[in-house]
């Protein structure tokens, strides 16, 4: 039968996964995904030709790129296409006699759907649930994604561990269904514009990719000078990085045509302005990293230290590591590019300021994959995972747990001691990582498990 031909175990660990992240959708709702249902809002009523250019809003002026921007909007458009098929359903089961009566609960779901989360705001709990939802989708596809890499490198036994460590792990269903944010949509398009950089033959789709993550999650621009240091290690990679980029240009050119009545110069410094320009940049923003455990709270970053201030030592630092990786990797294989990865991902957000807790994502999950063939990282990962989660629920204190909340802000609300000790913890944690990944004497598993096996069959 059909059904002893399928693999059960992924099946069943994915859908225990998409379960969780669901049952806990309703948990909270964070400002922050309110105000981007504002634009969301905004897009599905108006459509994208000029949202950057609107004057009026209630929750805040845009500040996202343009293709989260639209994806918000989808979100708009997903909740309305789920409240049609679910009256359309109730619909059917009463006027066909199915036993309405016999399931209340789920007409008192359909009417709960469309009701007002806040009674100050338009946005109904299928909104804001289903702008949830895409970046749950999000996070499941990077899970299929971590689950191929582990077992191309490894084992399906060691990819099914990994995979249901990411599923499960609070990080990730933390940010997705509780939070709401959207940061696993952005790794997707990293993850694979480098993947795509390491094959000479797709290498001109890599710039796409890339071109896509800066329109989704700007953060990704602290790559780009990893993109560029692999890009020139190769003569095949160099030009398709070149065609790649010329096709960019067309379709910003397309996509600024069609979305404002600006030229492309304007448009793209007012998107510059709403998207970068900030008031006050401090060395730290809720963030257990260097600068957390260095300085104190609003601790202005043009400061100096040794002439210079910390905002260009958090840049000559960032950048010493970028030095250091053009020497050390060759970047011939896939693995090269998922240690770079991490360490420039890690040390951006352990060392350049301004940082958010949440930009450590992509060094979590690329050091829980590295972990599957470099095992003795996963006792650092574990902890680092953990003091992640703390991190993101440190400042927004939901769901209520009284206890941590206490120990978080002992001493002082806002510069506690716990939160300084967690920052240095994390710089330990990165050291030690660090040094794991750059050590000569670590050969990944495959290499490992087929060097075995020769002196067997010797």
């Amino acid at each position: 039968m059909f059904w002893k031909k399928i693999n059960w175990s992924p099946l069943i660990l994915f859908l225990s996964a998409i379960i969780l992240r669901f049952s806990t959708t309703t948990v909270a709702i964070h400002g922050d995904l309110i105000m981007q249902a504002g634009w969301g809002h905004w897009i599905y009523k108006h459509g994208w030709f000029g949202f950057y250019e609107n004057n009026q809003w209630i929750y805040g002026w845009p500040n996202h790129p343009p293709l989260i921007s639209l994806v918000y909007g989808l979100g708009f458009q997903l909740s309305q296409w789920l409240n049609t098929f679910f009256v359309s359903i109730g619909n059917f089961i009463a006027l066909n006699r199915l036993g309405a009566s016999k399931i209340p609960w789920f007409y008192n779901f359909v009417v709960w759907f469309q009701n007002s989360k806040y009674v100050d705001t338009p946005f109904s709990w299928g909104n804001l649930i289903s702008m949830k939802l895409i970046v749950i989708v999000a996070d499941i596809i990077l899970a299929w994604i971590i689950y191929k890499i582990v077992k191309s490198k490894t084992s399906q036994k060691i990819a099914l561990l990994i995979t249901a460590v990411y599923l499960f792990s609070p990080f990730t269903w933390y940010e997705s269904a509780i939070w709401g944010q959207n940061d696993q949509l952005g790794l997707i398009f990293l993850i694979f514009s480098f993947y795509l950089l390491t094959k000479d033959k797709y290498s001109i789709f890599s710039s796409i990719a890339l071109f896509i993550i800066i329109f989704l999650k700007p953060t990704v621009l602290i790559f780009i000078p990893l993109f560029l240091i692999f890009s020139f290690k190769d003569q095949k990679r160099f030009l398709g990085m070149i065609y790649g980029g010329l096709i960019d240009i067309i379709l910003y050119f397309i996509f600024v045509k069609f979305t404002s009545s600006n030229n492309i110069v304007l448009f793209s410094q007012n998107l510059y302005k709403q998207m970068f320009i900030k008031g006050e940049l401090w060395t730290w923003v809720n963030t257990f990293n260097f600068w957390r455990f260095a300085t104190p709270y609003l601790t202005d970053c043009t400061n100096k230290f040794l002439l210079l201030s910390y905002q260009v030592w958090g840049y000559l630092i960032y950048f010493a590591f970028h030095i250091y990786i053009a020497k050390k990797f060759k970047n011939k294989d896939w693995i090269d590019s998922l240690k770079a990865l991490f360490i420039i991902s890690f040390a951006g957000w352990m060392f350049l300021v301004t940082m958010h807790e949440r930009y450590l994502f992509t060094a979590v999950v690329i050091g829980l994959i590295l972990s599957s063939w470099i095992p003795k990282m996963f006792k650092f990962w574990l902890p680092l995972s953990l003091i992640f989660t703390i991190n993101m629920f440190n400042g927004w204190w939901t769901p209520e747990i009284p206890w941590l909340k206490n120990i978080l802000t002992f001493g002082n609300f806002m510069d506690g001691p716990v939160p300084k000790i967690f920052a240095f913890i994390n710089l330990f944690l990165f050291y030690k990582m660090f040094k794991l990944i750059v050590c000569d004497t670590l050969i990944p598993y495959e290499r490992r498990h087929f060097s075995r096996r020769s002196r067997n069959q010797t």
